[in-house]
């Protein structure tokens, strides 16, 4: 029989691991334990239902959330729109005042007249240098008819684009060769007032204090006479970037939303809410305000220029945004409505962040108009729906999580152990060990809720032979009593048919866990152990059954109310000298054990065994204590079964470790070759270790102070795979 070994001071999990049927008839039918076993038949049911379920949570939060989002987008872009709208309608009121101004400016006698003296001089010659007297009167008269604040240039033009008088003299003489320029001048003379947007050219340009192009938007209006052909033009220049500031800043409510206008080669020809952040990252020079026109490209930088960005390729060869883009292919567009749309979910701004936007292209003015805002002020809102739905949605993965690995689980055992969770009225709580033969289970009855441990049998193992043999470890096993053997609480059969056996749980340590962990064994201790263990095999010698597998592993370090208390394990090769059919049974397992703790006569004959074959065992358990060594070591199992036939077996002291003379003579004596020569009982050597422990004694608070020493050596440093692999050994 196998015992688990545990780890102290960790109370075991709770919660079934395993559908296991009702054993033999320990239970009502009726009773709640079986009822409830009944129910956890459905276990692999609603685990699917538990993953469908959250599944289609998740599924119902993703389509929840995306659908609140694209609603929250439709209100952002709607209000977009309002404001884009906005913004040109006070465009159009803007430019029509300006356009009024100009035609009224054109229509005056004096004007007109004066207008059509410089446009019917004679050039005969070199282009003049410079303003005529009379061009200067015109441009006094100009001045003095003006009404209209920010006007920073006014011109009269001929047909061909020259420039007969001008508020800046140096201008006079000069022929505009600008083609946008010229393209309107044309429809102007022919009699319709034109509208010019900003261009950087220098001749339809002012230049700033630092020589820097500034946006000036010019108002064509004919000079006729009555309703004759137009002979000449009044161009009106007026700066456009504080001009058109109040109108584009009605659309920058709230954090980030503003709106600006630009040009079909995608430069910006508003100014921007983001002067300051566009300094930063130098993309507009430190003097020039919110100057942006001519500035900054509408162009997507490649990453966010305010978290430290640095684009890697030059402004003009960076892609326009989405929102330009769009604008700018809709210009061959014909009707009004193909001018103007959403882009279609979040894109990259000029800045490099993340917005939503609308854009319009005004052809009457050859210019784009954009209105955006950042997805993070957009979506503001759906941030604490995000941190809701981000909490539910892992829950949910968590709880699927562990649905999943509980079918897994499930279905892994089921698979070997069909569909069990109960065993009569013991609920078994988690595997503690697997082995070749049975599987070792940590459970607790239903009544008592005393934890124990419960060895199943395997399937694939439960031939006739391993069957017989594993009810006959338990019959033998139970008859003894003593405390120092392990105690079994009860047996019975699946409902599949495969034998188990309860037993008690044990929380210690193995005597090859002890030398591992603390090295040879003082002498006191060693006696210690060894009597407890003889005192076990006195008892089953006396009841006619042999252990035959006596081993450091089998032997187990409890605290069972005081501390040191040791526990034989495992008597899966016990024999009962007084049945003889035990003995065919032997003759199928042949050799069962391990050699370094076997006897000589069981390697010469398995079935040649008695009461001294444990007793060379607990020998070679006493050298392994003392030395923490075996007696003999080899590459495989034959060198070593050969030293232990052939070679003799070396004293403690010879090994340089200090021991009395007595305990070296009792292990000396148990190891004998001849089993005539070894102590002939197992109380022989008990009465042999009282004699030799008199000096030596270990006390109750030795074993106290080494306890507390290896629970806090184990808490800093938790169990590894060794501790598996006895449980395993036990298992098997």
């Amino acid at each position: 029989m196998s015992e688990p070994e545990t780890t102290a001071g960790d109370p075991p999990p709770r919660g079934p691991i395993l559908d296991i049927g009702a054993g033999d008839a320990e239970a009502p039918a009726n009773s709640i334990p079986n009822i409830l076993a009944d129910l956890i038949e459905t276990e692999t049911w609603r685990n699917a239902a538990t993953v469908l379920l959250g599944a289609l949570l998740i599924g119902l939060g993703y389509w929840a959330y995306h659908g609140v989002r694209d609603s929250l987008e439709q209100t952002r872009t709607a209000t977009l729109e309002a404001l884009l709208g906005t913004v040109v309608k006070g465009l159009d009121v803007w430019i029509g005042e300006h356009m009024t101004e100009a035609a009224r400016i054109a229509r005056e006698p004096d004007v007109v007249a004066r207008a059509g003296g410089l446009a019917g001089e004679k050039r005969d010659g070199p282009t003049p240098a410079k303003c005529t007297a009379e061009a200067e009167e015109l441009v006094k008269r100009v001045q003095s008819s003006l009404a209209t604040d920010g006007v920073v240039a006014f011109r009269i033009l001929d047909r061909s684009g020259l420039v007969l008088s001008s508020k800046d003299p140096e201008r006079c003489g000069h022929r505009i060769r600008s083609a946008a320029f010229r393209n309107r001048l044309d429809v102007a003379v022919d009699g319709t007032p034109q509208f010019v947007r900003p261009y950087p050219e220098r001749e339809i340009s002012v230049r700033g204090a630092s020589g820097q192009a500034r946006p000036v938007a010019w108002f064509l209006a004919p000079i006729r006479i009555g309703r004759e052909q137009p002979f000449a033009v009044l161009a009106m220049g007026v700066e456009t970037d504080r001009e058109l500031d109040t109108i584009f800043s009605a659309a920058r409510s709230g954090e980030t939303s503003e709106a600006y206008a630009f040009s079909d080669d995608g430069l910006m020809l508003t100014s921007t809410r983001f002067a300051e952040q566009l300094v930063t990252a130098g993309v507009l020079p430190a003097t020039g305000g919110t100057d942006a026109a001519f500035l900054v490209p509408v162009r997507d930088p490649g990453g966010n220029l305010e978290e430290g960005y640095v684009p890697t390729i030059e402004p003009a060869a960076r892609p326009l945004t989405r929102a330009a883009a769009l604008a700018i292919a809709a210009r061959s567009k014909v009707t009004q409505i193909e001018r103007h749309g959403i882009v279609p979910g979040p894109y990259r701004g000029y800045r490099g962040d993340e917005v939503i936007g609308v854009w319009r292209w005004l052809p009457d003015y050859d210019v784009g108009v954009i209105a955006e805002i950042s997805t993070d002020e957009a979506f503001s809102t759906l941030r604490f729906l995000s941190i809701s739905f981000a909490v539910i949605g892992g829950l949910t993965v968590l709880s699927l999580a562990a649905a999943l690995m509980s079918a897994f689980m499930l279905s892994r055992l089921q698979r070997q152990y069909g569909r069990l969770q109960r065993l009569g009225a013991y609920t078994l709580e988690r595997e503690l060990s697997d082995g070749g033969m049975a599987t070792i289970y940590l459970a607790r009855h239903a009544l008592l809720k005393r934890p124990t441990a419960i060895k199943v049998l395997k399937k694939h193992v439960a031939t006739d032979e391993f069957i017989h043999r594993f009810e006959r470890e338990v019959q033998l096993a139970s008859q003894l009593l003593h405390p120092n053997t392990v105690e079994i609480y009860d047996f019975g059969r699946t409902r599949d048919g495969q034998p188990y056996y309860v037993m008690e749980y044990l929380d210690g340590v193995t005597l090859a866990e002890l030398v591992a962990h603390s090295g040879p064994v003082p002498p006191g201790r060693a006696i210690h152990v060894l009597r407890q263990v003889a005192a076990a095999l006195r008892e089953a010698h006396l009841r006619g059954l042999v252990h035959r597998d006596v081993k450091p592993e089998n032997v187990m370090l409890c605290r069972r109310g005081e501390d040191d208390v040791v526990k034989l394990l495992d008597f899966g090769l016990v024999k009962n000298l007084e049945r003889a059919e035990t003995r065919d049974i032997t003759k199928q397992l042949k050799i069962l054990g391990t050699p370094r703790y076997m006897a000589p006569e069981r390697l010469v004959n398995p079935a040649d065994v008695d009461a001294r074959s444990d007793i060379y065992a607990l020998g070679a358990v006493g050298y392994f204590l003392l030395t923490g060594k075996p007696i003999f070591d080899g590459d495989d199992s034959l060198a070593i079964s050969n030293q232990v036939l052939h070679t003799p077996a070396p004293k403690v002291s010879d090994s340089g470790i200090a021991v009395p003379e007595a305990l070296d003579a009792v292990i000396a004596a148990c190891l004998q070759k001849d089993r005539a020569l070894r102590p002939q009982s197992a109380q022989a050597v008990v009465e042999a270790l009282d004699r030799s422990s008199s000096r030596m004694a270990w006390t109750q608070p030795d074993a106290a102070a080494w306890w507390a020493s290896y629970r806090q050596t184990r808490e800093r440093t938790p169990r590894t795979s060794k501790a598996a692999s006895n449980n395993r050994a036990s298992a098997g």
